[in-house]
């Protein structure tokens, strides 16, 4: 695939991507491990993915339901005085993942973890180059601000990233391949669903056969490792807390929503006109999704309406979510056609702020990132004879 030479444009945008990044970060006070930070300067979450393994495997796997339990775990471990206001909230077969670097001291888990994701997303981007012997958009990719964001949270977007772009571009030719990979998304399992549901409704159902036989696996095998109590747990308290976050709309517990819900909430909109506003965003979201996947899985143009689609028909998910669509947003901002539009560029651009832009009172990502679905399912959908040329988009993001 070839990626053109960079023009002023693309440098504008990327440098600019680079500040907002350094800026948010440094924001977050790094140096401190035990401010915002916890441990370490970046990774603030993969304490919860530290910390629940290790309570399980010790026989505490009560504590992660008990939510002053917990938060007193976190701080006798790292020597804070304040709650550190953490919440373990994925499904029991996750933990399968999560306790290999949970075995390690907390500072080389991070730095391992970090370094496992931001080559899953250098793997990510390597497959959609195909033939171009390009390396430098691998590197955009990787420091991009969605990945930044990913790892300022201490998420696992890179991983995601690779097992979403697999099963998608595998679903068709190797069906089993593409169902291991629907098995580890299912660890989000909303979006999983949403792929799945796409995935369906363009007749490639055999790899969600193999992904629910294999996601059974999962589920059986961490029920034998860890106990069926954390599964009773799981869905008895920490399915009804989490859904109570979105439903009774906790905006502190979920300030870094980039979904429609989520900003028609925080502006004030009743929950019903919130939530008929989400139903509609949903609706067109399945709607491009599928429209783009017939198109065939393996164009970054394709994959970004694809995977926006099943983020932000969601109700919530968060900004370091998006690290999961990172390489195929870089390949579009870096000019790959149809071109990444404004609000794509802009909503970039500012993932790594939605913390701090909430601080202002301004819900922006949760206009900008549905926007930019919308934007760029116009880009690949229409007809082409009607196509902008994508430097007029790249002048007027800049």
């Amino acid at each position: 695939m070839p990626i053109p030479h960079l023009q002023r444009r693309e440098m504008a945008i990327l440098a600019g991507g680079a500040m907002i990044s350094a800026l948010s970060w440094l924001a977050m006070v790094p140096w401190n491990f035990h401010g915002w930070m916890i441990g370490a300067p970046l990774g603030r979450d993969f304490v919860n993915f530290w910390m629940a393994p290790r309570l399980v495997l010790s026989g505490q796997g009560a504590v992660l339901v008990d939510l002053p339990a917990y938060s007193a775990a976190i701080k006798t471990a790292f020597g804070m005085t304040r709650d550190p206001l953490l919440v373990f909230v994925y499904p029991p077969h996750a933990l399968l993942l999560f306790a290999p670097f949970a075995a390690l001291p907390f500072l080389p888990g991070v730095l391992l973890w970090t370094a496992v994701n931001l080559t899953g997303l250098a793997v990510t981007t390597r497959m959609l180059l195909q033939e171009s012997p390009a390396r430098w958009p691998i590197l955009v990719a990787c420091v991009s601000p969605p990945a930044v964001a990913m790892m300022m949270y201490g998420h696992f977007g890179g991983l995601l990233a690779l097992a979403t772009t697999v099963a998608l571009i595998e679903a068709g030719r190797r069906p089993v391949l593409a169902g291991l990979c629907l098995a580890f998304l299912s660890t989000k399992p909303q979006f999983a669903c949403a792929i799945g549901l796409m995935l369906l409704l363009t007749g490639q159902w055999r790899c969600l056969v193999a992904g629910a036989v294999a996601t059974l696996a999962l589920v059986v095998a961490s029920a034998g490792l860890f106990g069926i109590e954390v599964w009773q747990r799981f869905i008895t308290v920490t399915m009804p807390m989490q859904s109570a976050y979105i439903t009774g709309f906790d905006a502190k517990m979920i300030e870094t929503s980039v979904t429609a819900y989520f900003a028609a909430r925080y502006s004030g909109l009743p929950a019903s006109a919130a939530w008929a506003i989400q139903c509609v965003v949903s609706a067109a979201c399945l709607a491009f999704g599928v429209a783009a996947l017939r198109r065939g899985a393996r164009d970054p143009g394709v994959l970004v309406v694809v995977i926006l689609g099943a983020l932000v028909m969601q109700p919530y998910v968060s900004h370091y979510d998006l690290a999961i669509a990172a390489p195929a947003l870089a390949l579009l901002v870096l000019g790959h056609a149809p071109g990444a539009a404004p609000s794509t560029v802009a909503a970039w651009i500012l993932v790594p702020m939605a913390r701090i832009l909430i601080v202002f009172d301004l819900p922006i990502l949760g206009v900008l990132v549905p926007g930019a679905l919308f934007a760029q399912a116009h880009r690949l959908l229409r007809p082409q004879g009607t196509l902008v040329p994508q430097r007029a988009a790249l002048d007027a993001a800049a």
